[in-house]
């Protein structure tokens, strides 16, 4: 009798026990939100803060550490997903559209900086919190995109600003982190010095992404693979970048992102990874998300000095990407809402996406810890929905379609 009471405790303590329960909640209560007509990935945030650290504390940082490589593994299909559907061609041809949406990196990146300074916080710790703003969060928006069944104009600018938005993110990370390191309190190293580090590191990704794509493509032509086959081995090569970023302390963003760019905008053969693994993205994207919420502190929503910065800097991120939207012609006044309310979402501190040379970002304490915390906050609350609205607003959302 003990011995089947310690077995069940054991089983209730397993963190893969506790990772799979607290994955199959957020399904269950994805379906109740959906068949009401609200966005499934709300399950995942109530599940995360049932069972993290605004709730029971079932799901914390050292149990989500145990299974690291799982989320990595699922971050990978998300970047590599962002990159495939950058189109640079269309990027080149509709130069004024492209423009816009840089410009809307830009603007977003430097509005929060100059309100961040404003509120308080340090030049360093401001400019650091600036540069991760740029981005747009790829899980709320692609999860949503892929929940409503999107397509359209929008859509698709959209897509092509989440590329553009993280890898001008990754570039303004690189500068924040090296100004600050080489700043910080008993430093010794150089600015120029901890810049060509963190350039090195880009440069690194830059070439596991050529070897593992090459590996791929020669792989593929000289087995002579159908199309059936290829996601399985293109799979292969993903979780080989991975890998390989992971040891070389390579920027596994820039390596993941062109890795889809290159399948995208250089494979000329027919691609069909994505209907292969649809099913595992979306798992996929409640598992990170359902992450993102567990760590998320509702607490921090109740200083309301943060609180009041927080809104500020969501609201004015929305702002910014609409004001750069104001000089194209190519979409109307609505579709414009539409399309700065869609790029709300943003990302983590620690996780501007899976990237290793990112784990051991700079230290940010006080107001600014304070700040972030209230807008990761902010994010998982607000984002998908605002996401989700937006899309709709723009017409293009397609509930169903699929399941015909």
């Amino acid at each position: 009798m003990n011995e089947d009471v310690t077995n069940t405790q054991l089983l209730l303590l397993s963190p893969l026990a506790i990772i799979g329960g607290a994955l199959l909640l957020s399904q269950l209560l994805g379906v109740i939100l959906q068949k009401r007509g609200l966005p499934k990935l709300y399950g995942a945030v109530i599940a995360g803060l049932l069972l993290g650290a605004s709730g029971l504390g079932a799901v914390d940082a050292p149990l989500l550490s145990q299974f690291q490589e799982l989320f990595n593994a699922a971050s990978a299909l998300v970047l590599f997903e962002v990159g495939r559907k950058m189109d640079l061609g269309w990027l080149w041809r509709s130069r004024q559209q492209g423009a816009a949406l840089l410009g809307g990196c830009v603007l977003r990146g430097a509005a929060c900086f100059a309100l961040l300074w404003a509120a308080g916080i340090g030049l360093p710790a401001a400019a650091l919190i600036a540069s991760i703003m740029i981005a747009v969060n790829p899980v709320v928006f692609a999860s949503m995109a892929a929940e409503s069944n999107a397509a359209g104009v929008i859509t698709y600018a959209g897509a092509n600003a989440l590329g553009i938005s993280n890898l001008l993110a990754l570039l303004a990370l690189s500068l924040a982190l090296a100004w600050e390191r080489s700043h910080g309190a008993g430093v010794a190293v150089g600015f120029l010095d901890e810049l060509g580090r963190q350039g090195g590191q880009l440069a690194l990704g830059v070439v596991v992404a050529l070897f593992c794509y090459g590996l791929y493509a020669l792989a593929t032509r000289v087995a002579k693979a159908p199309a059936s086959v290829r996601p399985g081995i293109l799979l292969a090569a993903l979780l080989m970048d991975l890998g390989l970023c992971s040891v070389t302390s390579s920027s596994a963003l820039l390596s993941l992102l062109l890795m889809g760019l290159l399948l995208r905008n250089a494979e000329t053969r027919e691609n069909v990874f994505q209907a292969q693994i649809k099913t595992g993205q979306d798992i996929g994207y409640a598992l990170l998300f359902l992450m993102s919420a567990a760590l998320v502190r509702i607490d921090h929503l109740f200083q309301w000095y943060s609180l009041l910065v927080a809104v500020l800097v969501f609201a004015l991120r929305i702002g910014a990407t609409r004001l750069a939207l104001v000089r194209s012609a190519a979409w109307s006044g609505t579709k414009k809402h539409a399309l700065a309310m869609s790029l709300c979402s943003l990302v983590g501190l620690g996780s501007l996406v899976v990237d290793t040379s990112m784990a051991r970002t700079a230290g940010v304490d006080g107001l600014a810890e304070s700040v972030m915390a209230a807008l990761l906050a902010l994010n998982v609350l607000l984002a998908p929905g605002l996401t989700w609205w937006s899309l709709k607003l723009a017409g293009e959302t397609h509930e169903g379609e699929n399941d015909a």
